[in-house]
């Protein structure tokens, strides 16, 4: 089933089983009016960071929850489930984050897959996410501004040195969106931060265009145990 085909099905399913009506995470029954399409029971669950723009390592960076349970498993069923709508929930609340932490740019670009990877997918998740969230905020979207050139390793159970080394070279600047991004604030975002490598390597090559200011919009990100409390890991 080509692209095309399959994006109109999944639009007809949303016409006809609305997933505004079952809570993205649970999956139990749920009214219109419930934020974020969540019921009650997984919006206070989800851990919310309620905190404006924190640093790690030279990286301005707003996040909007914990990387728990619940964000997990939003994440999870957006990403290997093909439940693409979620991403329009993802969006809001970022929308939300960015309001309450009085912040604004002029520009989103979403981290890129490498093109296998979002061939075998269907979809890039993160720039699902960077559609609707230009869509409510009026920012300009520019989806193409950074291309992943090579495929990396998986993260996971790497140090956060080997990290830095996998993700070092394998994104590049598309020299087009040079007049999008020059002088601009631009946010980059990503549906998950872990360790910052991803986020710093996109920075490091989003500079070629001299934008006025880059911030780093994450909907989950790993804490530190001193943040919120001390959180638990998650495992």
């Amino acid at each position: 089933m080509n692209r095309i085909i399959k994006d109109n099905l999944e639009k007809l399913l949303d016409l006809i089983y609305p997933p505004s009506i079952y809570c993205g995470i649970c999956g139990n029954l749920i009214d219109e009016t419930r934020s974020y399409s969540l019921c009650d029971h997984c919006v206070r669950h989800i851990l919310w960071d309620t905190g404006g723009i924190c640093e790690e390592q030279g990286l301005k960076l707003l996040r909007c929850a914990e990387y728990g349970l619940y964000a997990r498993s939003l994440i999870f069923s957006l990403k290997y489930s093909g439940k693409r709508y979620i991403s329009r929930s993802i969006a809001e609340m970022m929308r939300d984050k960015l309001a309450a932490a009085g912040v604004y740019a002029d520009v989103i670009v979403p981290v890129p897959l490498y093109s296998e990877k979002e061939n075998a997918r269907g979809f890039n998740q993160t720039e699902l996410i960077g559609r609707h969230l230009a869509e409510f905020t009026g920012m300009d979207f520019a989806p193409g501004t950074l291309k992943r050139v090579r495929a990396t390793r998986p993260m996971r159970g790497l140090s956060p040195t080997e990290r830095e080394q996998n993700v070092y070279g394998s994104f590049s600047f598309v020299p087009a969106y040079e007049p999008m991004i020059r002088g601009r604030r631009v946010v980059i975002i990503d549906d998950f931060f872990a360790t910052g490598a991803t986020a710093r390597e996109c920075r490091r090559v989003l500079k070629e265009a001299r934008p006025a200011e880059v911030l780093f919009l994450s909907f989950a990100a790993k804490f530190r145990h001193d943040e919120l409390g001390g959180l638990p890991e998650v495992k």
